[in-house]
């Protein structure tokens, strides 16, 4: 299995697709949250701020929208965010992961953990990940692969629904490579 990054900003048929399978995201995070509403909508509950939003990924600087290949197939998408340049405290995470999504098909293969690394080394700095308490797949999942990304070498916190690891990420080659 060879998964692969791209950077989405640079190919209209890379945004396309993830617009395309975004509905399919929303519906799965609607699904964890048992309402349909509130923290993760039903997709078209909001008319067309769904399209304002993706929108946004694709012109913000501070947006990294990549599309996550496996085998050169398009399997899924995620998106790095940066804080405003000169708001964040001297300790704030320089980079997080604002969306992440590996469609079902391929799941359980290590695609999203794999993938996972890509983004972290591509992206060195200090790291922060944030799951919905209540989304106990993303929990695992977020657990497991920063886990084995730092060798066990995260802060993890839990605070008002959330789960939280930060650490510290590397492009060389002897961290993180999972």
């Amino acid at each position: 299995m060879s998964v692969t990054l791209r950077d989405a900003k640079r190919s209209d048929e890379d945004q396309l697709w993830i617009q395309s399978v975004y509905p399919e995201y929303l519906d799965e995070l609607a699904e964890v949250s048992h309402s349909g509403t509130g923290v993760f909508p039903v997709f078209g509950e909001h008319g067309a701020r769904h399209a304002e939003l993706l929108a946004r990924w694709f012109r913000d600087d501070r947006s990294h929208p990549l599309l996550i290949l496996d085998a050169g197939g398009a399997a899924g998408f995620a998106l790095v965010a940066r804080p405003l340049a000169g708001t964040a405290a001297p300790d704030a995470a320089e980079f997080r992961m604002a969306e992440f999504f590996i469609r079902r098909t391929h799941r359980r293969r290590g695609v999203g953990r794999m993938a996972a690394g890509l983004i972290f080394s591509r992206f060195a700095g200090r790291w922060e990940i944030v799951e919905a308490s209540a989304n106990d797949d993303a929990v695992r999942f977020w657990r497991r692969t920063v886990m084995e990304y730092t060798r066990g070498r995260y802060d993890e916190r839990v605070r008002d629904g959330d789960v939280r690891q930060r650490f510290l990420s590397s492009n060389s080659p002897g961290l993180g490579r999972p």
